[in-house]
């Protein structure tokens, strides 16, 4: 069960945001992607990134998962960008979830998830997908135990991209003893 709580995101985490996402970048990717990639995220970059989004509303939800220390995680939300996932039906889409290491395994991904799924379906939403490094057995293990299906690939080598979709977005939104 988790200790975490989630809630939507305001400018005044976009620090917190930024570099988190680093960080988990960090934790995640090491031997999935180069080095140089890696060491070309920036703090000051993503705090930028976020703090335009959370302030112009550009995702349509960024979410943090926090315990007493601090955010562990966070997500976004949106409308599906793209093209071939579109045409497939998808019309919500999770451009980012991230949690820390310290904070995985404890349901605070699910309750992000979930908050997502609400925001999804409160603006009319019934369905979305998300891209995934294809290396990233994690991640795709924890889609797929939230019901996510595989629907599109894309690339090759160190970086391709499976993308998992939810027809019912519903799902998503039940508690589960595990929360």
């Amino acid at each position: 069960m988790s200790a975490a709580r989630v809630r939507r995101a305001s400018e005044a985490d976009s620090a917190a945001i930024g570099a988190l996402h680093v960080a988990a970048w960090r934790e995640t990717y090491a031997g999935l992607l180069s080095q140089a990639e890696i060491e070309a995220m920036s703090v000051a970059a993503r705090t930028a990134q976020w703090r335009a989004q959370i302030g112009a509303g550009t995702a349509r939800g960024v979410y943090v998962a926090e315990e007493q220390d601090g955010i562990i995680g966070f997500g976004a939300c949106t409308s599906e960008r793209d093209l071939a996932l579109m045409t497939a039906g998808y019309t919500g889409e999770v451009p980012a979830l991230y949690i820390l290491r310290r904070g995985q395994g404890r349901g605070a991904g699910r309750l992000l998830m979930r908050a997502m799924a609400r925001r999804l379906i409160a603006e009319g939403d019934r369905t979305m997908a998300l891209w995934v490094l294809s290396t990233n057995a994690p991640a795709r293990g924890f889609y797929e135990r939230l019901g996510g299906k595989i629907v599109a690939e894309r690339g090759s080598g160190h970086d391709a991209e499976t993308a998992y979709g939810w027809r019912d977005l519903s799902a998503l939104t039940i508690s589960t003893d595990s929360d």
